[in-house]
């Protein structure tokens, strides 16, 4: 889902395994082109097919097996839901097992270029240099920082301030920051998080934790400590502060604990019990990119012993969980899909134990993809959140995800004009990867450029080359698509196709949503134009969420 720096060949290991399968034109967004894939299937009932292989594949939640849909056969009953639409976002979950999802690639994966190739070991450390705060309603990370209140002329208690017996935030009114480590910044200004419910603090690191000594995974930019806590809770009394366990390329330890069976799990559930407890968090979000079909019951007995975990520290303790949005996609080495264990009955046994669905609508778009679409946007949403619907998760505990990233894909010839940048045709694997490993040819740029002087050296040289391009990009009359509520642009001149949301996107999405959903998440803060000071995209959303 996202990911902070470590380092330069941890991240290529990791990225480096990153599958998917090709996402067609928009114009068959969320099927699988037959043509072009060599897709085949025979419907056996209206709930199951075969494909190619000879495999059995189950169609999850309302969708039904269709013979002679142009991609994967399991689709949107005719009529079905107020809105419905006939496309395959109901993908099916293949009952073979395996190992690995298709990733997610981004925020939550890697959130630009940087963080996906974050430089060397060294350059993954912490500077040591105390992080600079001269505003005093700004958050410093530095544990000798001394926390400040800010213009809200508020303080709080060290345990958050006021709190209910059940989290308050509901129908829309959530809206949700993650923190990235790796853009950190030093800090974080009252004015970024004016009307956020929750931050998560991402991420924890696994790798040494113990149930008394748990801190975050080390970037350049700064880290996360006890005062970052207290003046997050100064600045907003009301504010939850939680912490994040995984994320792309770091979720390791959550799998090897669901994949070594009771004791492993409850030895992980106790570690993080521990975090909640010797931090003060008001919980823990789960981001696990992403769980097969054989560790369903793994999957849904840690998420419930978390929540049990964290109740146990704290009675209102909030529990997320970070979802995937690739439903109809599968990857063409393990046959594993991001949705493999999200079921019905997943959701079933899940939905009254997790507070927040955190649906990752974004990344849709990457390196194994041979046609140009849309990374984010309304058209994302849709096909996401028709999916979880119908495998029935509780729409009211929904967040939907927004990046503050453009997202690029340089040596795009074939095909592709400015004025027709959607169906063009991508290199894929064999042009974004080198022997196996990410090489920068794609990635995501931030919308904050301040960020890109933190990166390790090829990213940086990336962003160098990039920044001025995508600063130059046309404006919206040209590259906005208003029904999609998303924009791309093929740069004609350097051949690179840039897929991102703008404020107005995202407000849109968030006005034609906020009344079917709980709230709104975004990553990640420090990311959007004005870095510290927030920016338009921030802001959108928050003017929704708070309905202004």
């Amino acid at each position: 889902m996202r990911s902070i720096s470590i380092s330069y060949a941890s991240l290529i290991a990791v990225f480096g395994t990153l599958n998917v399968l090709a996402i067609p034109a928009p114009s068959t967004l969320g099927t699988t082109n037959a043509a072009s894939t060599g897709f085949t299937y025979t419907c056996q009932s209206d709930k199951s097919y075969t494909d190619g292989s000879g495999n059995t594949v189950l169609c999850q939640g309302d969708t039904v097996c269709k013979e002679g849909v142009t991609g994967a056969p399991c689709v949107w009953p005719d009529g079905y839901g107020a809105d419905a639409g006939t496309g395959a976002a109901g993908a099916a979950s293949n009952t073979a097992s395996g190992s690995g999802g298709t990733g997610s690639n981004s925020e939550k994966a890697a959130s630009s270029s940087a963080t996906e190739n974050s430089g060397s070991t060294a350059n993954a450390q912490a500077t040591g240099e105390s992080p600079k705060t001269s505003d005093p309603s700004s958050v410093a990370t530095s544990a000798a920082t001394t926390a400040t209140s800010d213009t809200l002329n508020t303080t709080a208690s060290s345990t958050g301030g006021d709190s209910t017996s059940k989290d308050p935030q509901s129908g829309g009114t959530k809206f949700v920051g993650y923190w990235q480590n790796y853009s950190n910044l030093g800090g974080i200004k009252a004015d970024q998080i004016k009307g956020m419910t929750h931050i998560i603090l991402s991420f924890i690191d696994m790798t040494t934790w113990t149930t008394d000594n748990s801190t975050f995974v080390v970037s350049s930019n700064g880290n996360f400590d006890s005062g970052t806590l207290k003046s997050l809770r100064e600045m907003v009394p009301e504010i939850k502060v939680i912490a994040g366990l995984g994320g792309w390329g770091l979720d390791q330890a959550i799998k090897t604990a669901a994949d070594g069976g009771d004791d492993s799990i409850n030895t992980f559930v106790a570690n993080a019990k521990g975090v909640v407890e010797q931090w003060g968090f008001d919980g823990l979000d789960l981001d696990w990119e992403f769980p097969t079909a054989a560790e369903q019951p793994a999957f849904v007995q840690m998420v419930q012993g978390l929540k049990k975990g964290i109740q146990d520290v704290k009675k209102d303790g909030v529990l997320s969980v970070a979802l995937g949005s690739r439903t109809s996609q599968k990857s063409p080495i393990t046959g594993n899909s991001d949705i493999d264990a999200m079921t019905s009955e997943t959701f079933k046994s899940l939905n009254e134990v997790v507070d927040m669905w955190n649906v990752m609508t974004y990344d849709y778009l990457n390196r194994y993809d041979t046609n140009t679409t849309h990374q984010s946007g309304g058209m994302v949403v849709e096909q996401s959140l028709k999916f979880y619907e119908g495998v029935g998760i509780d729409l009211s505990k929904v967040n939907i995800g927004f990046l503050n990233t453009a997202k690029y894909f340089t040596e795009v010839e074939a095909g592709c004009s400015t004025s027709h940048p959607l169906g063009c045709k991508l290199g894929g694997v064999n042009l974004y990867e080198t022997n196996g490993q990410d090489n920068s040819k794609s990635g995501w740029l931030t919308y904050n450029p301040d960020l890109d002087d933190g990166l390790g050296e090829i990213p940086k040289a990336k962003a160098k080359e990039l920044r001025p391009q995508w600063d130059n990009r046309p404006d919206d009359s040209k590259t906005a698509f208003k029904d999609d509520k998303a924009h791309a642009w093929y740069d004609e001149a350097n051949k690179v196709f840039w897929s991102w949301t703008s404020a107005d996107d995202n407000k849109d999405v968030c006005q034609e949503w906020k009344s079917k959903v709980g709230g709104m998440f975004v990553w990640s803060l420090n990311q959007d134009e004005n870095g510290l000071d927030g920016g338009s995209h921030i802001q959108a959303l928050a003017e929704c969420v708070q309905g202004s």
